[in-house]
């Protein structure tokens, strides 16, 4: 039985008590095998070796970097990394020479993916302004540090860059003798619609990963279940770091720097759980078109916990689509740019256990940037958490009534949610707890604040909306807080 793993054909020469070994006297890449097991080194391809393998094959990479590689996985494939150092990563190195402009720039030829080209146009406008290029999914690096990618070679500015799509070429404002140069080229790390798929114990980085689709995971419409993703470093990937479908985990990994978001998940029955997701959306997308931390859409019986999620260019965690039976527990949501914790037109779950402060980063006279949102969702129970809103923006736990359609499950709108049991820290005179509703149409019923402790370190007297700042005595006399404690 011959099987042959990238150029090399090796032949079997033992097979005995289910043991297969393989000629080794010319191994490079692959150096073992089992009916399971299969060690790589770096310069081999992995995707050679896993169309050699067979389905639920575990593949043990050596340390060192592999890259350029894009995986397809079969179904129950383990890819893990054997040591630290273990890295695949998605960039090219270029090699630059002088350009022939009088601007003393230099150049470096190197190919524009298709995903450069033809990435989700919805995003070329849900760029920021002081980012307009984030839908072009190839980012440079110069030793590690990203470069801003320029409109034009006019005014190249050091760490900025110039990538001429129409003629394939990298400019650069400075000679980069001596330093490494890097261009995000392939789109994917791990993809396909394999399932039960694991991936542990390595780093995934500098992907040119399209927005909405993770470097591990690849495309939404062809999400496998069932993926497990333990133990993984995941950066510096244009679009999602990690995208999974259902019944999957993410696990004690740490994603971050991101150019959209962190991670995301779709389905049923998925964990997100031990993980620290922070800094993402470097590439400033607008918050509103999906950035920040982590987002999960269209998901039933999620569970989110221990998380540390911290730091993110939008919302920390955000449930959005139709989300039912969510369970957000012991994570600690800080220094998030817009809301903490958001479940966005979606029913019933459970947001317990939580230390949620200093998130929001600007002024409102709504209940946007608030720790804990919930939008035009109903039948949430939001209990026991600790949160502190920081002095001069954000707010505390506001629900957010909208008229928003409906979904499988009814109406979405902000009805019959209990916010009970949380004590509520205000540093300053400014921010709010309570009810917002935009919608006016009688849908905001049922919702009840009971039970919650407030701490007003300014004393400010409006720290309660109930369609309009209201004062603690107003909140009360709203039918709210009959058994609440306020102030200090």
């Amino acid at each position: 039985m011959n099987i042959r793993i990238g150029r090399v054909t090796y032949l079997m020469l033992l097979a005995t008590s289910g043991v297969l070994w393989l000629d080794s006297s010319s191994v490079s890449s692959v150096e073992a095998i089992t009916p399971q097991t299969i060690y790589l080194s770096p310069g081999g391809n992995i995707q050679s070796a896993v169309d050699a393998a067979p389905s639920g094959t575990t593949f043990v990479l050596r340390s060192g970097i592999y890259r350029m590689q894009s995986v397809t996985p079969k179904h129950n494939d383990t890819f893990v990394g054997q040591g630290p150092g273990v890295v695949l990563n998605g960039s090219t190195i270029l090699t630059f020479r002088p350009a022939s402009t009088a601007n003393r720039l230099w150049v470096a030829r190197a190919i524009a993916t298709p995903s450069s080209a033809e990435s989700n146009r919805y995003y070329q406008t849900g760029c920021e302004q002081n980012h307009p290029l984030c839908a072009f999914t190839q980012d440079l690096f110069i030793d590690g540090q990203l470069q801003t990618p320029a409109n034009g070679l006019a005014g190249l500015r050091p760490g900025q860059w110039f990538f001429d799509r129409s003629h394939s070429l990298a400019y650069l404002p400075a000679d980069p003798q001596g330093h490494v140069v890097e261009l995000g080229m392939t789109p994917y790390a791990f993809s396909g619609p394999a399932g039960g798929v694991t991936i542990r114990n390595l780093t995934v980085e500098k992907y040119a990963s399209w927005p909405q689709r993770g470097a591990i995971g690849g495309d939404t419409a062809s999400l496998g279940a069932f993926w497990k993703v333990d133990r993984v470093e995941v950066r510096w990937n244009h679009g999602t770091g990690v995208g999974l479908g259902s019944s999957s985990q993410i696990l004690n990994s740490f994603i971050h720097h991101n150019g959209q978001l962190g991670a995301a998940v779709h389905g049923k029955s998925s964990m997100v759980a031990g993980n620290e997701i922070s800094w993402n959306n470097y590439i400033d997308f607008k918050w509103d078109a999906e950035a920040g931390g982590a987002k999960f859409c269209e998901t039933s019986d999620l569970v989110v916990r221990s998380n540390y999620v911290h730091d993110n260019n939008g919302t920390g965690l955000w449930t959005d689509i139709g989300a039912v039976g969510t369970l957000y527990e012991k994570n600690t949501v800080v220094r998030n740019k817009r809301n903490g914790i958001q479940h966005e037109i979606s029913y019933g779950g459970v947001i317990r256990y939580n230390v949620v402060k200093d998130n929001g980063s600007i002024p409102t006279s709504s209940l946007w940037y608030s720790q804990i949102l919930l939008q035009a969702s109903s039948g949430v129970q939001v209990y026991d958490n600790t949160i502190e809103v920081a002095a001069g923006y954000g707010n505390g736990i506001g629900i957010m009534n909208e008229s928003r359609g409906q979904g499988k499950y009814g109406p979405y709108v902000a009805a019959n949610n209990s916010i009970h049991s949380n004590t509520i820290t205000y540093l300053g005179s400014s921010g709010y707890s309570g009810l917002d509703d935009s919608a006016k149409n009688n849908s905001a019923v049922g919702n009840v604040f009971d039970s919650n402790r407030y701490i007003t370190a300014q004393s400010g007297a409006y720290h309660w909306m109930w369609s309009r700042p209201i004062t603690w005595k107003q909140f009360q006399t709203a039918g709210q807080e009959k058994h609440g404690s306020c102030c200090k």
